[in-house]
């Protein structure tokens, strides 16, 4: 029963030992098959099946060889499918593309396991003058050559992906490239790229996480993207999206009086923003600070005057308000949101005189509030002319015009489409 035993224990080892000479085998064999020029497309597909198995058994994972290797089947399949797309061909974005990230992971593998540590005759660790381990790699130098060589294909790659919507792909993709154009072997080789190319690039990497609703993730490399002097106006508005998704108020309120300073004439969403912030912390006298540095700033910007208005209807009343709201009509007669505010304006002040008059003669009270109700509308039906989709506006021009009895503007109302 013993020879037995000692029959199968001899049998397992043969088979490991088998085994992993049959893994070895398969690395020699695939490396050898991607070493002709002439090699297609459909050999590196199968060499990336074949090497497959290599990379998880326990004779070969643990060895720079193999993933030197299979980086090398990685970035030639890569340049296959290249070529094949440059003469015209369809490809598989997305397949072309996690080509090249694996060939970069592989590469990565390589390196770390990439040491040969120098002995001494006795089997002790050779020292440098500095008393460090003395090593040497075999693979690395190649490696870091492969990684600097397809610098650029990274960036386009991330641009591939995103358009196929595979943004971690895209998002892992910008960043191997970022990685590599500031790393020491590229400044080595003379590769490093502009600043504004790299914050270009952590911008859209920015745009990958943001869809990955990674949006702290997002906000960094926005924040990135600026300090690399990458400051356009769309990534000011893309970190300040994120950052209020993520429910990060403040630093969305920060970010938002940078991007008031740079791009504030542009868009009054900004001064929106920050003046929201100091209407939810009740800081008004604030509020009206902004909008003064503002209007002095930009005077002729109507959208100014109108939120001016806002606030000063929020501390006291529509009556107050109102001159803000005339002169934001003044500055800008197509914009939607003045003409509402002026428009409901008149109309809470035809309603205060009803509501003030009640023992008043019906008919007599409504000849004295009309021309009241006739300016609001001159307003309102201006704004909702601009912009039909606002509801508030079509539920006061209902009520209008039937206080007025006008039967043929409600039935028009009434029947028009909403948007």
């Amino acid at each position: 029963m013993r020879g037995l035993n000692h029959i199968i224990l001899l049998s397992f080892m043969l088979l490991g030992v088998l085994g992993a000479t049959a893994q070895q085998r398969t690395v020699d064999e695939v490396k050898k098959s991607i070493s002709d020029l002439s090699v297609n497309l459909k050999t590196y597909q199968s060499a990336v099946d074949k090497i497959k198995p290599a990379l998880t058994h326990e004779a070969t994972k643990d060895k720079a060889e193999t993933w030197w290797v299979a980086m090398r089947v990685q970035y030639g399949l890569y340049d296959k499918y290249k070529v094949s797309k440059e003469v015209g061909n369809k490809v598989d974005a997305k397949a072309m593309g996690h080509a090249l990230l694996d060939g970069y992971g592989y590469g990565v593998q390589a390196m770390k396991l990439d040491t040969l540590w120098e002995k001494n005759k006795d089997g002790s660790l050779k020292l440098d003058k500095h008393g460090a381990p003395k090593y040497k790699t075999k693979f690395s130098k190649d490696v870091r050559n492969k990684m600097v060589d397809y610098l650029v294909d990274y960036s386009v790659t991330g641009v591939e992906l995103y358009a196929a919507k595979d943004y971690e792909g895209a998002y892992k993709s910008w960043d191997i490239y970022n990685d590599v154009a500031t790393s020491s072997f590229a400044r080595q080789r003379h590769k490093i790229e502009p600043d504004s190319v790299l914050g270009i690039s952590r911008f859209y990497q920015g745009l990958a996480a943001f869809h990955l609703k990674k949006y702290v993730d997002a906000h960094r490399l926005f924040t990135l993207a600026r300090n690399y002097g990458y400051d356009k106006k769309t990534v000011y508005d893309n970190d300040i999206a994120a950052l209020l998704t993520a429910g990060d108020t403040t630093t969305a309120v920060q970010v938002t009086r940078d991007a008031f300073h740079k791009y504030g004439k542009q868009d009054i969403q900004y001064m929106r923003i920050l003046i929201n912030d100091c209407i939810g912390h009740q800081n008004y006298d604030e509020a009206m600070r902004l909008l003064d540095y503002a209007i002095l700033t930009d005077s002729t910007n109507a959208d100014y005057f109108d939120l001016k208005g806002n606030i000063a209807e929020l501390l006291t009343s529509y009556l107050d308000a109102r001159p803000y709201y005339e002169r934001a009509v003044e500055l800008n007669d197509s914009s939607a949101r003045s003409q509402f505010d002026l428009g409901r304006c008149y109309y809470l002040e035809a309603l205060h005189v009803m509501r003030n008059n009640t023992l008043k003669p019906a008919k007599k009270l409504m000849r004295e509030v009309t021309p009241t109700f006739r300016k609001a509308l001159s307003h309102l039906e201006r704004a909702y002319a601009i912009d039909p989709s606002n509801q508030d506006t079509r539920n006061i021009l209902r009520d209008i015009y039937y206080k007025l009895g006008d039967a043929a503007n409600l039935e028009k109302l009434e029947h028009a489409p909403t948007r």
